[in-house]
C-alpha cells in the first residue's frame, strides 16, 4: 500500500484534499441549523485569512504587481460564488451543492471560447453537452410541480450562478499569475471573502427578515447570530479543514507528474460528498438527479482532463 501510494502522491494528496473539502461542508451543512450561510461563510474564510499571512510572511517569492482591479474582480467574483456554494449546502442536499459548484470547468471552457477565442475542440463539446444535459435533469425546468423531483428553481438558479462566478475569478487567475504570487491571489480572495460577508451582516441590520426571503435576497443578507459553544467547536474543525485542504491542493498539484489526472480526481468531492450527506440526513437523490450529477462529473472530466494535459 505504502509503495502504491508513493507512487501516486499527487493522487493521494487530492483524495485527502476532497475528503477535507467534503468535511468541511459537512460542518457547514450542520451549522445551517443555528447560523445563517453568509455567518458560516465568515467564519471559515476569517480563519483562512490567518492561515495566508503566515504564508505571506513565509514566502520568499514576490511580484512588483498590477491589474489591481482585476484582483478585486477576482475577489468579489470567487466571494460571490461561496455566498452561493454556502447557500445550497445550507437548502439542499450536500451533494447537489457540490455538484452545482463542479460546473464551472463548463463555464471556464465557453469563456474561453467566446472571450479569449481559443479553439472549441470536438471533445470539449461533448464535454459541455453532457454536462448541460446534467444540469437539466437536476433543474427539470420542464416537470410539473408534482412530479418534480430535482431542486427548486432559486436554487437551482443560485447553483448554476455559483458555478459560473467559480469561473469568472478563475479565468482571471490566468492574467494575474504574471503580477501576483499564488498567496497574494488567495489572500485577497479570502480577505473579500472575509470583509463583504461582515458587511452583508451588518447591513442586514437595517432589514427585517421577513424581507429578505421576500426579496430572496436571504443568500446575501443576514443578521448575525451568536453561536453556540457546540457551533464555536465546528466553526474551529471547519476552519482548521479548510487550511488542510489548502495544504493538501497545493502539494497535490506540485508533485502530480500529470496535473490533468490529479484534477479529474478532485471531483472524487462529489461522490464524498453524496455518502456524507446521507449520513446526516440528506435524502437520497432521484434517479434523474443522480444521473444529473453523473452527468456533470462526467461533462466536467472530460473538460478538465483535456485542459490540463
Amino acid at each position: 500500500m505504502r509503495k502504491l501510494i508513493r507512487h501516486n502522491l499527487g493522487i493521494y494528496f487530492m483524495l485527502l484534499a476532497c475528503l477535507d473539502f467534503t468535511l468541511m461542508g459537512a460542518c457547514a451543512k450542520i451549522l445551517s441549523k443555528e447560523i445563517s450561510s453568509i455567518e458560516i461563510m465568515f467564519f471559515r474564510n476569517i480563519i483562512g485569512v490567518v492561515f495566508l499571512l503566515w504564508l505571506l510572511k513565509k514566502s520568499k517569492v514576490h511580484k512588483e504587481g498590477g491589474y489591481f482591479w482585476l484582483l478585486v474582480f477576482r475577489g468579489v467574483a470567487g466571494t460571490l460564488s461561496l455566498y452561493m456554494f454556502f447557500y445550497n449546502i445550507s437548502n439542499i442536499t450536500l451533494g447537489g451543492a457540490f455538484a452545482f459548484q463542479k460546473t464551472a470547468p463548463i463555464f471556464i471552457t465557453l469563456i474561453a471560447f467566446f472571450v479569449f477565442k481559443e479553439k472549441l475542440e470536438k471533445k470539449a463539446c461533448i464535454g459541455i453537452f453532457i454536462a448541460f444535459l446534467g444540469m437539466l435533469l437536476i433543474t427539470q425546468p420542464w416537470a410539473d410541480k408534482a412530479y418534480h423531483s430535482g431542486f427548486d428553481l432559486k436554487n437551482s438558479i443560485i447553483g448554476i450562478s455559483s458555478g459560473f462566478l467559480a469561473a469568472l475569478a478563475l479565468t482571471s487567475v490566468r492574467k494575474l499569475r504574471k503580477s501576483y504570487t499564488t498567496e497574494q491571489i488567495a489572500f485577497s480572495f479570502i480577505f473579500l471573502g472575509t470583509l463583504m460577508p461582515l458587511l452583508s451582516m451588518i447591513g442586514a441590520e437595517f432589514f427585517q427578515s421577513k424581507d429578505f426571503h421576500s426579496l430572496h435576497m436571504d443568500f446575501i443578507l443576514a443578521p448575525f447570530v451568536m453561536p453556540s459553544l457546540k457551533s464555536w467547536i465546528i466553526i474551529l474543525i471547519m476552519g482548521i479543514l479548510g487550511t488542510i485542504y489548502q495544504i493538501h491542493v497545493t502539494k497535490a498539484y506540485g508533485i502530480a507528474k500529470q496535473a490533468g489526472i490529479v484534477a479529474g480526481v478532485s471531483y472524487f468531492d462529489v461522490i464524498f460528498s453524496l455518502i456524507v450527506g446521507l449520513i446526516l440526513g440528506d435524502n437520497l437523490p432521484s434517479a434523474m438527479v443522480f444521473l444529473g450529477i453523473i452527468g456533470i462529473i462526467c461533462g466536467g472530466l472530460i473538460l478538465v482532463v483535456k485542459g490540463k494535459k
